[in-house]
């Protein structure tokens, strides 16, 4: 079952629930990435006023956290459920099966795509502390940027399950991963040709991002066809 119990699909426990397929959630996601924006723009505006939560909750208009506040003077804003990365179209699809059933694993620390993925970006940040820390390089804030992603949104994608009603959103979710680890690749490429790394090292780096990469790519393909079969 799907740990997003409050996905916008759902329906009344009465009715069938709405499927939504990846590009509905994509659009979704895209309207959650403005709410993210205006949020933050709301909370450097108002950041030392001593009624910041409330003003920002007005100007979102979340009425009814305005009138929670007026019962509860130490309500906490939970400014963590609107933070989301930006959206980005999908890549190249390749045909392929690499694991075993995804929905079978309890934990998605356990999920060998999410291992790999993660220990890719634990090694990339260690490579850019050491070795490219001081470098002033556009290219190695982008790979700094991009290489959290794909662990970041397999994991997000696992939360939403892999129940029918809820695999769009799991999807939409890896789909932007794939997404970051273009640009990983992309950077790399760049530190490459700017000298930043030496041939060993980028050849160590990009082959095992790629790896990464059209890994995710095939579990892409595998979840979508798990879509159009209607399996949960």
């Amino acid at each position: 079952m799907s740990d997003y119990n409050n996905w916008p699909g759902k329906s009344d426990e009465n009715e069938d629930p709405q499927i939504w397929d990846e590009h509905r959630w994509e659009e979704f996601m895209q309207k959650a990435d403005k709410r993210t924006d205006q949020y933050l723009e709301l909370v450097e505006k108002y950041n030392d006023h001593p009624d910041r939560d409330r003003l920002i909750a007005i100007e979102m208009g979340w009425d009814h956290i305005s009138d929670e506040m007026d019962e509860d003077e130490n309500w906490m804003f939970p400014s963590d459920d609107f933070v989301m990365d930006d959206s980005e179209e999908g890549e190249k699809w390749k045909q392929g099966t690499i694991y075993e059933d995804p929905s079978e694993f309890e934990e998605v620390e356990n999920f060998p795509l999410y291992q790999k993925a993660q220990q890719f970006t634990l090694d990339s940040m260690d490579l850019i502390q050491n070795q490219l820390k001081n470098s002033d390089n556009e290219s190695v804030k982008a790979f700094a940027a991009s290489v959290i992603l794909p662990p970041a949104k397999i994991a997000g994608g696992f939360g939403f399950g892999f129940d029918i009603e809820s695999l769009g959103g799991n999807i939409a979710n890896n789909k932007r991963g794939l997404a970051a680890a273009n640009r990983m690749l992309s950077a790399l490429t760049e530190l490459r040709k700017k000298e930043v790394l030496d041939r060993k090292t980028f050849l160590d780096y990009y082959s095992r991002g790629k790896e990464v990469r059209d890994d995710l790519a095939i579990y892409i393909v595998e979840l979508r066809e798990r879509f159009r079969n209607g399996i949960s």
